[in-house]
This record gives C-alpha cells, sequence and structure tokens, in this order.
C-alpha cells in the first residue's frame, strides 16, 4: 500500500501506455484524486498540439471550494533538434500545486501521492514541479526535456 493511501485507477496506466506508444493520438493526460480520495483517477485527455491549450486546462481546474486544484499530468513533449538532427519526444510528468491558491489539506495530499502514481507509469523520462502558472511556461520545459538543444 502507497505511503498516502492511494490507489492508482488501472485507466490511469491504461491512457498513459497509449500516450508512449501513440496509439489515438494522445498528447497529454491530466490526473486528480477522486472525490472520495480514495484513488488517484483520469481527469481528462487530450489530444491538442498546442501547449498552452493544455497549460490552460491545467491552470484552471477548481476544488468545490472554487480554489485552485492541485494537479498530475503526462505531457508528450515534441521537438526538432538544432543541426537537423531530427525530431525528439520526451515523455513528462508535471505536478501542478499552486502554492498560493490551495488549500494546507489539498496540497499535503498531492504532494504526498505524487510517487504513488509516477512509480506506476513506467516510461517517465523527465518530471516537472510547478508551483505557479509561471512555472509552466513552454520554453522553460522544451528548454530541460532538450537539453538546450532544441532548434528555435
Amino acid at each position: 500500500m502507497p505511503v498516502s493511501g492511494l490507489s492508482v485507477n488501472p485507466e490511469c496506466v491504461t491512457q498513459f501506455n497509449e500516450l508512449k506508444l501513440g496509439r489515438g493520438g494522445l498528447k497529454y493526460i491530466i490526473y486528480k484524486i477522486s472525490d472520495d480520495l480514495k484513488e488517484i483517477v483520469v481527469d481528462e485527455t487530450g489530444k491538442e498540439d498546442d501547449y498552452n491549450t493544455f497549460r490552460e486546462k491545467l491552470i484552471s481546474k477548481k476544488e468545490k471550494t472554487g480554489k485552485s486544484r492541485p494537479s498530475y499530468a503526462i505531457y508528450d513533449i515534441g521537438f526538432e533538434l538544432e543541426g537537423g538532427e531530427g525530431k525528439r519526444n520526451k515523455i513528462c510528468f508535471i505536478t501542478y500545486i499552486n502554492q498560493d491558491d490551495t488549500g494546507v489539506k489539498s496540497r499535503m495530499t498531492y504532494a504526498s501521492s505524487r510517487e504513488t502514481l509516477k512509480n506506476a507509469l513506467n516510461g517517465i523520462a523527465m518530471n516537472w514541479q510547478a508551483n505557479d502558472e509561471g512555472e509552466l511556461e513552454w520554453a522553460d520545459l522544451l528548454k530541460e526535456a532538450s537539453k538546450g538543444k532544441a532548434a528555435s
């Protein structure tokens, strides 16, 4: 049993594997903790290739109280290497917890359950922790994913 006491719904792994294998055209998966606080579940998937669409969906998630809802996400970062070295993809695990607009209990639950989900998903190439909207900028993720070698 994980430290947080939460389990990972099998659909989380199924959707991740679909994205990883390139089936169905998935570009991202957003996960949440279920309302009964018993498991991590798929909240939303998307095929849009526009990072800003994904980013807006991620930061707009709200709890019933109106406060920002933390989320986990998988995003398939695609980029061209400079010098014509070809196209690359990195699967990025993102933890988004807005420190200024999230309740303490939610922050603690999401922070303590992150490893439970990460351990269930085999094939993550990169981890990204964002504590506010500014830490979800495309340029920063691209630089990290490509080790600064992405073509402009």
